[in-house]
């Protein structure tokens, strides 16, 4: 008895039971063999540095509105990869920065921020991790500025952390080494290399000062910001301008700066790439070390920084502006920006893999990555983390480089895409929990994350079931048991938690109904297999042990077949020898009915092919003037 374990989610299961005969004689009984892959449900080729790979989707999920969940699976290499792809023309796709307990300096883990944000009508469906973040350990900055987001992040338009242009600028900057990530509110995505400013205004004032750091410290003769990100009672750190004796920044006394304190003005919001205007209600002098209260925004100015900000009076209105101007040496865009995350490269631009992804260690080494991008359109998000690590369920992932997990990206047409950060924070959260294997044995708490959310109204009633399975044929080995997962949406195509209880129907001769599975037939069939529940049904065609219109029926269990394979268990890559009369061509498909490969033959009775290098129960079909004759192939 050979036994195959097909694995999907955690909720989720095939098992497939195959019992074949060789020599009429039990297949176990004569080599005791026994071996485990995962499904190639669907099979297709994708491209890399000018190689072929077999890539997998094992799962291809509508989780929500306009946004799929697909998990790959690249055997040669071998790789696992977690994608999500979201649609942001569909009106209830939203993209938000969660950031941690919504403070700009702390880590939260995905599965308990998307707990926290989630509300009837406001539901998190999908998250990756994001920005890099300080780390104690990094000098200068890291014993002031720990867990606190390195690059930009914004928030539903209000300003996290900044992308320094100026004494903390991460990575060599979004101008030529980082890019950024802008989404605007009409849900346009921008991912390119960009030209961040942060300035204020009083009094619709000519002079413009520019804004050095946001939520962190303030340098002699910087001006900072604070907001609520930062806390109501944490006191402001002017940064003094020596270091430790161990290189790290540390705090001034303070006494030399000026905070002024504002609230927004009524009808005004947050939003990047425009002006917001502030009243301010409180100047401080000879300050440097107070806090923010139940204000929306404090300015503070150190030396020359101070000295700008001596005119301003409460009641003046101030202005804050923090613009992005994306691809600044060509067309370049201002675009409003409501979301914003940072990375330390970017990877593709215009569909073409950068150079500079060669050109650090870190970005070169096979390595787990967390990825986004875009479509050339910015109208198509995707999010995409590269495993470097053992699945129970999926086995070995080797990791990738960044060149090479953008032509993946590439294959589904992404066109702009970016790093954040990998390694042990490199996670994707689907639907309820974490769906890919992190390095560490618990998934890390980050310091924030880009999620997706459902915005459609609550609704619980079912418009619509579908068997969760990446083809449009459900393919089984003879004898398979299949015990399918049923998913059910509301007319918003929300995926909903729970499913009433549903009957299994088959076609006359493909199998049997057992209870929730369906047991496929000893021999070789085509037909359907329909789910139905209440008045919601759906019907898939089912092919079993291959049968499908291009191969024909297989004759597994029967020495007299007119095709003979010798031997029919093999070593990968072995020779396998054929005998059928007048055979015109052979054709190998795998077992989900995919053509692998298919030879010419000049009306022979009996040829010779080389059995496939990866593992797995394949189809061997010759092809002659009285029909297809088929057998199975057993690689292992």
């Amino acid at each position: 008895m050979l036994l195959c374990r097909f694995y999907s989610l955690e909720t989720v299961t095939f098992e497939y039971r195959i019992v074949m005969r060789i020599n009429k004689c039990l297949f176990s009984v004569v080599v005791g063999f026994l071996f485990m892959f995962p499904p190639s449900l669907r099979s297709e080729n994708v491209t890399i540095d000018d190689k072929s790979y077999q890539m997998d989707r094992l799962i291809e999920r509508r989780i929500g509105p306009g946004t799929t969940y697909l998990r790959l699976r690249l055997p040669e290499i071998p790789l696992n990869v977690n994608m999500v792809i979201a649609d942001m023309t569909n009106e209830y796709v939203r993209v938000e920065n969660s950031v941690a307990n919504e403070s700009a300096k702390g880590t939260e883990k995905i599965v308990s921020a998307a707990m926290r944000l989630s509300e009837s009508g406001h539901r998190a469906i999908a998250g990756q991790n994001a920005n890099f973040w300080a780390v104690s350990s990094q000098s200068p900055d890291g014993k002031l500025f720990s867990s606190q987001t390195r690059n930009v992040s914004i928030r539903n338009g209000k300003m996290v952390t900044e992308c320094n242009m100026a004494s903390e600028m991460a990575f060599g900057g979004p101008l030529q080494v980082t890019g950024l990530m802008g989404i605007s509110p009409d849900k346009e995505i921008y991912i390119d290399y960009c030209q961040p400013s942060m300035v204020i205004r009083v009094n619709d004032g000519i002079a413009l000062y520019n804004v050095s750091q946001c939520n962190k410290g303030v340098h002699p003769d910087e001006i900072g910001i604070y907001n609520s990100f930062y806390g109501s009672d944490t006191k402001f750190s002017p940064i003094s301008s020596e270091l430790d004796a161990n290189g790290f920044y540390r705090l001034a006394e303070g006494g030399d700066a000026t905070e002024v304190i504002l609230d927004i003005a009524d009808g005004e919001e947050w939003m990047g790439g425009r002006f917001i205007d502030f009243i301010v209600r409180e100047i401080r002098t000879d300050a440097g070390t107070g806090t923010l209260g139940n204000h929306d925004l404090a300015i503070v100015g150190r030396g020359n920084g101070r000295t700008k900000l001596a005119n301003v009076k409460v009641g003046d209105r101030v202005a804050l502006k923090y613009t992005f101007r994306f691809s600044p040496s060509s067309s370049s865009v201002y675009p409003l920006v409501e979301t914003a995350i940072g990375g330390n490269l970017l990877m593709m631009r215009d569909g073409e893999v950068l150079s500079r992804c060669n050109a650090a260690d870190y970005d070169s080494m096979t390595y787990p990555r967390s990825l986004y991008g875009t479509s050339d359109d910015h109208k198509t998000l995707y999010m995409m983390v590269i495993d470097k690590s053992t699945d129970p369920v999926y086995g070995k992932s080797a990791g990738l480089s960044t060149a090479k997990a953008a032509q993946i990206a590439r294959h589904f047409g992404c066109a702009y895409m970016m790093q954040c950060d990998g390694g042990g924070s490199a996670e994707m959260y689907v639907t309820d929990r974490i769906v890919n294997k992190t390095t560490e044995n618990t998934p890390r708490a980050v310091a924030n994350c880009l999620m997706v959310f459902d915005d459609s109204p609550a609704d619980s009633e079912i418009s619509r079931i579908e068997i969760d399975y990446p083809e449009e044929i459900v393919s089984l080995p003879l004898g398979a048991t299949f015990a399918p997962r049923i998913l059910a949406y509301n007319r918003y195509d929300s995926l909903l938690d729970t499913l009433p209880d549903y009957t299994l129907v088959c076609s006359d001769g493909v199998g049997v109904v057992d209870g929730c599975g369906f047991i496929a037939s000893d021999t070789p069939a085509f037909g359907t297999l329909t789910v139905v529940c209440g008045e919601k049904s759906v019907t898939r065609q089912i092919s079993v042990g291959g049968a499908l219109s291009s191969i024909g029926g297989i004759a597994s269990d029967n020495t007299d077949s007119v095709l003979k394979l010798t031997p029919r268990m093999v070593l990968p890559g072995r020779n396998v020898g054929l005998e059928c009369p007048f055979m015109s061509a052979v054709e190998i498909y795998n077992i989900s009915g995919q053509l692998l490969s298919r030879h010419s033959v000049p009306d022979l009775d009996s040829f010779t092919i080389a059995a496939p290098q990866n593992p797995g129960l394949y189809i061997v079909t010759a092809v002659t003037g009285r029909g297809r004759f088929s057998q199975c192939l057993v690689v292992g």
